[in-house]
C-alpha cells in the first residue's frame, strides 16, 4: 500500500505541471487581450510615421487639426524680377529641397481648435471681433501664442508640432506649381477670400470654401496671414536650401505668408512675403500647423 502512494499522489503532480505550464499561456492571452482594448479605446488614427501616403489626411486627438501628409521633394523658392508683383524680397530665386515628408494642417487653425487649448491652459480667449468663431481661422493670436499652443498640442498627443519653415509653406501652398497662385496667373473671387474691387470682403469665412490645392490644402490664398517659424531677412541671399527655418537675421519680426481677407491680389502670391512682431495680435494673422511623421 505505501508503493501506492507515489501513484495515488500521481494526479495531485500532473494538475500542479499542467497548471505551471498554461499559466504562462493565460497571462500572454489577457495581456493581449487588454492591450487590443487599449487600442481600440485610444482615438488614434490609422498609419504612423513612414506608413503614411502622401495627401494621407489624420487627426492625432478629437480636438486636433486635421492633417495632411506633404511628400518629400524640391521647388524654385521666390520669384523672378519680371513677375507681377514682385518684391526684391523674394529675391534671388533659389531651389529649395525638402528632403523628408511632413503634416500640415489642412486648414487654417480654427477657433474650435484652439479655444479648446486656451479653456484647458487657462489662456485668454482671443477676440473673434464680432465675426463669430466656430470654424473661422482663429485670429488675434501672436507668434509667441503659438509657441505655447505647439508646445501644449505636443505634449498632449506626444508629437512634435510646430510651425512650418517659411520653405515648408511655400512649398506646400505651390504644390508643384510655379504660377503666381497654386491654379494659376490670374485670381479671381471666387477663388479666395481677399479685398479687391467687386470682392472686397471685410471679415474672415470659415475655413474651406475654396478649392484645395494639389496637396489638399485649403486658403493658402487669403482668409489669413499665416505664421511661420522663420526670423525676417530683407532678401533671400544666404538663405538655407533645405527645409528647415531660417533662425538667423531680424528675429525680433516674423514671417507670414499668403495674405489676408484684407489683402489686395499681389500680397496673396506664392512667394509673397510679410513680416511682423513675435507679439503682435491683429485680425488679420492666424496659421496652420506642421507635424513631423
Amino acid at each position: 500500500l505505501e508503493h501506492d502512494q507515489p501513484k495515488a499522489s500521481e494526479p495531485k503532480s500532473v494538475g500542479k505541471w499542467l497548471a505551471i505550464a498554461i499559466l504562462p499561456i493565460l497571462i500572454i492571452a489577457f495581456g493581449l487581450h487588454w492591450g487590443m482594448s487599449d487600442q481600440e479605446e485610444r482615438p488614434a488614427s490609422e498609419g504612423t510615421g513612414s506608413e503614411r501616403k502622401t495627401s494621407e489626411v489624420f487627426k492625432d486627438c478629437i480636438d486636433c487639426p486635421e492633417m495632411v501628409v506633404i511628400p518629400a521633394g524640391s521647388f524654385l523658392m521666390g520669384s523672378a524680377p519680371d513677375e507681377t508683383g514682385h518684391y526684391d524680397s523674394e529675391s534671388p530665386q533659389h531651389r529649395v529641397t525638402i528632403s523628408q515628408p511632413f503634416a500640415l494642417s489642412k486648414y487654417e487653425v480654427t477657433f474650435d481648435e484652439y479655444d479648446v487649448f486656451a479653456r484647458l491652459s487657462g489662456s485668454d480667449l482671443p477676440l473673434d471681433e464680432g465675426w463669430g468663431r466656430g470654424r473661422r481661422p482663429v485670429i488675434n493670436v501672436s507668434w509667441e501664442d503659438i509657441q505655447a499652443y505647439t508646445e501644449w498640442l505636443s505634449r498632449r498627443t506626444g508629437e512634435h508640432y510646430r510651425l512650418p519653415s517659411e520653405a515648408e509653406w511655400e512649398y506646400a501652398a505651390r504644390a508643384g506649381r510655379s504660377t503666381t497662385y497654386w491654379w494659376g496667373n490670374s485670381i479671381a473671387c471666387s477663388q479666395a477670400v481677399y479685398s479687391y474691387t467687386d470682392c472686397n470682403r471685410r471679415e474672415t469665412e470659415e475655413v474651406g470654401r475654396y478649392m484645395a490645392n494639389a496637396f489638399g490644402l485649403f486658403d493658402v490664398h487669403g482668409n489669413v496671414w499665416e505664421w511661420t517659424q522663420d526670423c525676417w531677412n530683407e532678401s533671400y541671399a544666404g538663405a538655407p536650401t533645405h527645409a528647415s527655418a531660417w533662425t538667423r537675421g531680424d528675429c525680433s519680426r516674423r514671417v507670414l505668408r499668403g495674405g489676408s481677407w484684407d489683402s489686395a491680389p499681389r500680397y496673396l502670391r506664392s512667394p509673397n512675403r510679410g513680416a511682423n512682431t513675435p507679439s503682435n495680435r491683429n485680425n488679420i494673422n492666424g496659421f496652420r500647423l506642421a507635424r513631423a511623421l
